[in-house]
């Protein structure tokens, strides 16, 4: 294995990356290319031509031979991990029949399949009906039977686009349990598809039959292609290991597999999340999901839109700052997180709770965002301040609940994603969650989480857990500052009991 190298596919919402990383975890080699936005007639929707898609991987990994030092003979194995939720609809020849459905993608279903009355009965007597009946709306495949009845009528199976990628690698249509997150019939506490006289099977539009073949992180699914050889530059027959969708794969590289750590992604949608071994919900009926590390799961509180809120803003009201980082050469979101750092903590008042998407329980279908406190003072900088402090407190309560079901004691913080790479930010981390703030080795979580899946498949290490422990360094730390208490002060005085006092308003909404 001297001088092999281990190839993670990240397919992200703004860019796919071909990363290169050695089983020490060292990232090695970086090519990057950025993906056209969703494409849709209809506002709200996100959708992305399948074909598109996997020739963005061939030509990220043939950009990577072109851009770097590196070639095919030096991969010794390669994982894929993708955004979640992405649904792909194949026909008999395993051919996608109408464009992907994104996981930002806003159409809801209105005609929702009827479940037996003795399930509508457990349901009314758990008072969980109305939480069902939003699961069904917010099915993609609920929609597309709704929608496109001949859709239906065609397709044979059903997979996300990580299984779509893994069957034209390596044209075998499999994908790993770490990857099934989705308005689905997955069990995730068996780590399998539901029995089949589960009430899922009846809630969403889809039969068992058209589910794929799904596999364990670590397991080798099978060798590259020929054809998929001859688009990539790959060697036929490298290796393709499951690893887990994006989150997953991040997870596993900011907690190393370790008990006492809690995750947080500052990417497109903000995520805090806790593994632990046994099966917890952190509130009823919502799912802990599998974690790569071997028969793990992941107790995750996500707000659908993170960091997309701030470059939203900047788009919206941020001109001048766009044109100023371009005269100094450097991204606008970094430009304004420096900015920031002259705006007190706690923005003289003003409050921006970041609920711009709705949840399924916290926070629940009603909710919406709202900012608060608004001044005259208060210029643009107040408000982007804010509005990372909001994702901040709103993941706060989030911890506040993973602390109640966690192995233990929750001591130190990983942080990942775009908005990591800010001193600014990670130090507002640590004031808010009033824990050290660490980063580790590398920006690219999401691809060394695939990598270390991929080093235990090609039998680099025993376990995805040695793996993890092995190939995952620490980088700076960022202890609580002299704000920690001022920001504490604010949390349980307001941000806490904001979505609690705005509820009732929403619901008339």
């Amino acid at each position: 294995m001297e001088n092999k190298y281990l190839l993670a596919i990240d397919y992200g919402t703004q860019s796919i990356r071909a990363l290169v990383f050695d089983q020490h975890g060292q990232l090695i080699a970086k090519a990057q290319r950025k993906v056209k936005s969703y494409h849709s007639a209809h506002q709200g929707w996100a959708e992305q031509d399948a074909d598109y898609c996997w020739q963005q991987v061939a030509d990220v990994i043939q950009l990577l031979w072109s851009s770097t030092n590196i070639t095919p003979h030096q991969i010794c194995g390669m994982s894929v991990t993708t955004q979640r939720n992405c649904v792909v609809n194949l026909d008999q020849n395993n051919r996608a029949i109408r464009p992907i459905i994104m996981w930002p993608d806003g159409r809801r279903a209105t005609k929702l399949p009827v479940l037996s009355w003795w399930w509508q009965v457990a349901f009314g007597f758990v008072g969980m009906n109305s939480r069902i009946k939003y699961f069904q709306g917010e099915s993609e495949l609920n929609w597309i039977a709704q929608h496109q009845p001949d859709i239906v009528a065609n397709t044979h199976k059903v997979c996300f686009l990580s299984g779509l990628l893994n069957l034209k690698l390596t044209g075998r249509l499999v994908d790993s349990v770490a990857s099934q997150v989705g308005y689905v019939p997955f069990n995730y506490k068996t780590r399998q598809w539901c029995s089949p006289w589960a009430w899922q099977w009846q809630a969403i539009d889809v039969k068992p039959a058209q589910m794929i073949e799904v596999i364990e992180p670590g397991e080798v699914i099978a060798g590259l292609s020929e054809q998929a050889s001859q688009m990539t530059g790959l060697l036929v027959n490298t290796p393709v290991i499951a690893a887990g969708a994006d989150k997953a794969c991040e997870t596993l590289t900011a907690n190393a597999a370790s008990d006492h750590v809690a995750s947080v992604s500052l990417g497109t949608a903000a995520t805090v999340s806790i593994t632990q071994s046994r099966y917890k919900e952190a509130f009823r009926y919502l799912p802990a999901y599998p974690a790569l590390t071997e028969l793990n799961y992941i107790n995750e509180i996500m707000l659908a839109r993170g960091f997309w809120l701030l470059s939203h803003f900047i788009e919206q009201y941020g001109e001048q700052d766009t044109q100023q980082a371009l005269a100094l050469g450097i991204s606008v979101e970094e430009l304004v997180c420096r900015q920031i750092a002259q705006v007190p903590p706690g923005c003289d008042g003003l409050l921006v709770q970041p609920f711009w998407s709705a949840g399924v329980i916290y926070p629940g279908p009603e909710a919406r965002g709202s900012i608060v406190g608004f001044k005259p003072e208060h210029s643009r900088l107040y408000l982007y301040r804010a509005l990372i402090e909001g994702i901040f407190f709103s993941l706060k309560q989030g911890l506040d609940r993973l602390k109640r079901i966690a192995p233990q004691e929750i001591k130190v913080i990983r942080v990942s994603g775009g908005g990591s790479q800010s001193d600014i930010v990670m130090q507002m981390a640590a004031d808010i969650f009033d824990l050290p703030c660490e980063r580790v080795q590398t920006f690219e979580t999401s691809g060394l989480g695939a990598a270390i899946a991929c080093a235990k498949g090609v039998g680099l290490y025993d376990s995805i857990a040695q793996g993890a422990k092995a190939m995952v360094k620490i980088g700076q730390r960022f202890e609580p500052s002299a704000d920690a208490p001022v920001y504490e002060r604010i949390y349980h005085r307001k941000a806490r009991c904001l979505y609690r006092y705005l509820k009732p308003f929403y619901q008339k909404y």
